[in-house]
């Protein structure tokens, strides 16, 4: 796939929507304007025409301002992605809560035209996250670069992040601990190998080289951490001990093989061509995190969101309609897999997410002291208070810090958990601190109360489901597994 700079384009008016039943509020340019009633609703969507039009947080909400069946939301592995107003043509993309914290509308549209004034700076247009964050990346080369690699291979490789709980119960004097700007820090650490090439599986395993391996790995059974993961069905991996077969980034097997565990590899691609994709972005994407407030907020969420694009392969889009006015009778299709040209890209998402998960496997689990952490997401932990922070540890992107302290945390599921802080819970503040993913802070609340099932199983993931850690031949203790994540293994 061939990228080239972008060309400076000129910017799109934008709107910031916040529904509510049959009444929505709309902030442009020329101020705050409210529409009442499904008529009157309809009437404003209609004049938003040539727009790029947000929400703050979920979009299914827009669907009561006029009546459901004027709505079409279209999703992405089950998730909202857009939602487009039929009559008026008006299409509606999430800030996916990332504005919740500004203080109110204006003061979220305040934000908002900070986060698209910076944007405009490199001549990147309005649109959705996703978009957002392709262009700005776009803007950071100053030449074109191809880019391209078996994309099976490169699939093989690519799994989410590490996830999962040590049991699911309430624990006290916890802290919570992550990597700064991991994916981020991790994407402009070294470079990435534009195309790969076979090379000989006697090849050295270099962890600073963005190559790939088939390989058999010996895992101790009683392994503290299993240090790979195997895919076991469509968006549900597993980190496995026993005899592991599969294909991982370099990196990642280094890290297996410094452990102490066997490495047998039967298949090697090494860089053909390298280059530095993400330096000059990462320096763009430093000057947006360090906006003020919630700007900052939703500057992160832009860049963060980059490293996916890769992962894309044309799959898993949808979108789901209503058969009454109401919402509460929906009905969701399918659209046809298209092959996307990024799904040439899939050994940089690959190497990314590997880099990522050899951080947590390194520093993470096995360099922690003084206990196992009790919750591990992706490039955090929560552990005991008394621990020390893992190395490297310091203030700057790509250090661990301590995020927050917790007297008690209530820990339901991976991603799934509720907190008290040590900052006066229940006096200046309500008396838990919420955390579901895929969700704003504001309604994880009311999530953690419907769907706060205890279980060991990271149902929350965006990309991979996690089955906490089991043998490979457990054939039976798998399955369990599966069936609670009511899914079907591949090639079952």
């Amino acid at each position: 796939m061939r990228i080239t700079p972008l060309a400076p384009r000129r910017p799109r008016p934008t709107a910031l929507l916040f529904p509510s039943r049959r009444r929505l509020v709309i902030l442009t340019a020329d101020g705050m304007k409210e529409a009442t009633a499904a008529r009157g609703v309809t009437l404003a969507l209609s004049k938003l025409k040539g727009h790029t039009c947000y929400v703050t947080g979920g979009l299914t909400t827009l669907k009561d301002t006029t009546g459901a069946t004027q709505w079409t939301c279209h999703t992405w592995r089950g998730r909202g992605t857009a939602m487009v107003h039929e009559p008026s043509g008006t299409t509606v993309s999430s800030l996916r809560g990332t504005l919740e914290s500004a203080g109110g509308p204006e003061a979220a549209w305040v934000a908002l035209a900070v986060v698209l004034e910076w944007l405009h700076g490199y001549g990147v247009s309005p649109g959705s996250i996703s978009a957002m964050a392709w262009n700005l990346w776009r803007a950071s080369l100053v030449d074109p670069v191809s880019i391209g690699f078996d994309p099976n291979v490169g699939r093989a490789a690519l799994f989410g992040g590490r996830q999962g709980i040590t049991e699911p119960r309430v624990y006290a004097h916890m802290v919570s601990a992550d990597i700064q700007a991991a994916y981020p820090h991790a994407m402009a650490s070294q470079p990435y190998g534009l195309s790969l090439r076979a090379v000989r599986p006697t090849v050295a395993l270099d962890a600073s080289v963005s190559g790939l391996a088939d390989a058999t790995v010996w895992v101790d059974h009683d392994a503290p951490f299993a240090p790979l993961p195997v895919r076991l069905a469509e968006e549900v991996i597993q980190f496995q001990t026993g005899i592991v077969k599969g294909t991982w980034a370099w990196c990642e097997l280094a890290a297996a093989k410094d452990l102490g565990f066997r490495v047998d590899v039967h298949a090697a691609w090494a860089p053909r061509a390298t280059a530095d994709l993400f330096g000059r972005w990462w320096e763009i994407a430093a000057a947006g995190r360090a906006l003020p407030g919630a700007a900052s907020v939703l500057a992160k969420a832009i860049c963060n969101s980059l490293w996916g694009q890769f992962a894309m392969n044309g799959e898993g889009k949808g979108a789901t309609r209503w058969a009454d006015d109401a919402g509460k009778d929906s009905y969701a299709s399918t659209e046809e897999a298209r092959n996307l040209p990024h799904r040439w890209m899939a050994h940089i998402a690959a190497e990314t997410t590997a880099r990522v998960r050899r951080r947590m496997l390194v520093e993470g689990l096995y360099g922690t002291t003084g206990g196992t952490p009790v919750h591990i997401d992706t490039d955090g932990i929560v552990m005991r208070q008394s621990n020390a922070l893992p190395n490297p540890a310091g203030n700057g992107p790509g250090h661990w810090r301590i995020k927050a302290a917790m007297r008690r945390i209530d820990v339901r599921a991976p991603q799934m958990y509720r907190y008290t802080c040590t900052d006066k819970c229940g006096l200046t503040h309500p008396e838990w601190h919420y955390v579901a993913s895929g969700v704003t802070p504001g309604a994880a609340a009311e999530v953690f109360r419907l769907d706060g099932r205890p279980t060991k199983i990271s149902y929350r993931s965006q990309y991979d489901t996690v089955l906490p850690t089991g043998h490979a031949t457990d054939a039976a203790g798998i399955n369990r597994w599966l069936c609670e994540a009511g899914v079907t293994r591949v090639g079952s």
